[in-house]
């Protein structure tokens, strides 16, 4: 099967290893066909703000441009690694009802520019597209958004897993009393509370060190200057500077050393875009016991008390998510003092890995695509006027129980497009609230 792919390098370390995972694993089971970001925005005629300047004559001139491309390339499955993109190509391709299929992930569900998206995309998706998510809650999440996304199919993210690794040789050097957090750096990843949590735990193991590492990330350049420096203020204030380092993003050879001397991985977030949790899958390749919210599929990844914890997470009506803080400090305390447990869950977490190896993974993605290349194309007959519909005005799309108070939920569609929507965090959160409010949860046995 051959399966288009574009072939730009994102600009985030990772989405690189994600979408490296991907690529690999795509050809062990596939031909991915490149096509470069210049030819793919090409078709486009220029910027998206040009193509909807010129809407409606554009989407003839793009679904022309869009069927020579496949016709010459021989495809008829793009996977579409650069979202921004899929909106226009999957508009275009039902306007004149193209023998083309899109192959696509769910890397993110609440967050608004997301979210945006995702409101454009139900009327638009077909049982030609494999759409996946990596796990039931973030499913559930989009089927509130609108019943097309019942065609969504939940497979795991992939990754490489290596089955020569001295698993015991690299257990019996770890110190008991190194903590890793990884990723992205912002305030929805809760970085600033375990910080404080840290402090709190070293009043109980006094040589315990943090690595925290990632990009600083944000909504925009003054928001991700002014995280940074509550970090460091944290840091100075709590007295951490002999405790914690900042490394940057890592990824290669430096990624690695960083999981082969770390005991336990650390992710707090309650980020409203969250979907999966790569690193949590990356930490059990590497035999790595994770203490992280009960938000999500984060929930679906760990398994409490087994290779992990899950901390209580509650989210009341009109607030923000709450983590448990006490508890979260409970359970990490208690890995880096228990040497027995923390050993036993490393060896469950490593073992569970395999769960995710792209041998297993990629086989059922490429079976997906197979089945969904079965069914014909269905044109859309006035994709135009549909374009320029509100979701509000689309009760048989939208569940507009869910969606409806969303302030863009009576822009149209075409203007979803053209906005990314800057709502600040603590206003957004209750927005989305009716959407993702189940990505919060309680274990009632979380205890050790």
């Amino acid at each position: 099967m051959r399966i288009g792919f574009l072939a730009g390098r994102p600009g985030r370390v990772n989405e690189r290893v994600i979408d490296g995972e991907w690529l690999r694993g795509l050809s062990e089971f596939a031909e991915p066909v490149p096509i470069s970001p210049m030819a793919a925005f090409k078709l486009l005629g220029g910027t998206t703000g040009d193509w909807q300047a010129r809407f409606p004559s554009s989407l003839d001139e793009l679904a022309e441009r869009l069927g020579a491309l496949c016709l010459e390339r021989k495809i008829d499955t793009i996977y579409m690694n650069l979202p921004a993109l899929l909106p226009y190509w999957m508009m275009a391709r039902s306007h004149a009802g193209l023998d083309v299929g899109f192959l696509f992930l769910a890397h993110c569900v609440g967050s608004e520019p997301w979210l945006r998206q995702w409101l454009f995309l139900a009327p638009w998706l077909t049982a030609r597209d494999t759409l996946l998510t990596g796990t039931e809650t973030s499913r559930a999440a989009l089927l509130r958004i609108s019943g097309a996304y019942a065609r969504a199919r939940t497979i795991p993210l992939g990754l490489t897993v290596d089955r020569t690794l001295a698993f015991k040789r690299i257990a019996a050097e770890r110190t008991g009393r190194r903590l890793l957090a990884i990723g992205r750096i912002e305030d929805v990843k809760n970085i600033h509370l375990l910080l404080e949590m840290f402090a709190a735990v070293r009043e109980q193991v006094p040589d315990a060190r943090l690595t925290v590492a990632g990009e600083f990330t944000g909504s925009a350049p003054d928001r991700v200057q002014a995280y940074r420096e509550k970090l460091d203020g944290l840091v100075a204030r709590l007295g951490l500077a002999d405790a914690v380092e900042f490394p940057g993003p890592v990824d290669g050879a430096g990624k690695e050393a960083l999981f082969h001397a770390s005991d336990v991985l650390v992710n707090l977030s309650t980020d409203p875009g969250e979907t999966f949790g790569f690193n949590l899958v990356e930490a059990k390749a590497w035999g790595l016991p994770a203490v992280c919210t009960n938000w999500d599929g984060f929930r679906e990844l760990v398994r409490h008390g087994e290779d992990g914890y899950l901390v209580d997470c509650t989210w009341e009506e009109d607030g923000v998510p709450a983590i448990d803080r006490d508890q979260a400090v409970r359970l990490i305390v208690g890995l880096l003092r228990d040497s027995g447990c923390r050993q036993a869950m490393a060896r469950r977490a490593f073992e569970a890995a395999d769960a995710y190896d792209v041998r297993q993974v990629f086989p059922r993605i490429v079976q997906a695509t197979a089945e969904s290349r079965a069914f014909p194309a269905a044109p859309i007959r006035d994709a135009a006027a549909l374009a320029r519909s509100a979701p509000i005005e689309l009760p048989d799309v939208y569940r507009l129980e869910f969606v409806r108070q969303l302030p863009f939920c009576r822009d149209s569609l075409l203007t979803l497009l053209s906005e990314n929507g800057r709502t600040p965090p603590a206003d957004w959160m209750p927005l989305v609230r009716p959407i993702i409010g189940h990505f919060a949860g309680r274990s009632d046995y979380a205890q050790l």
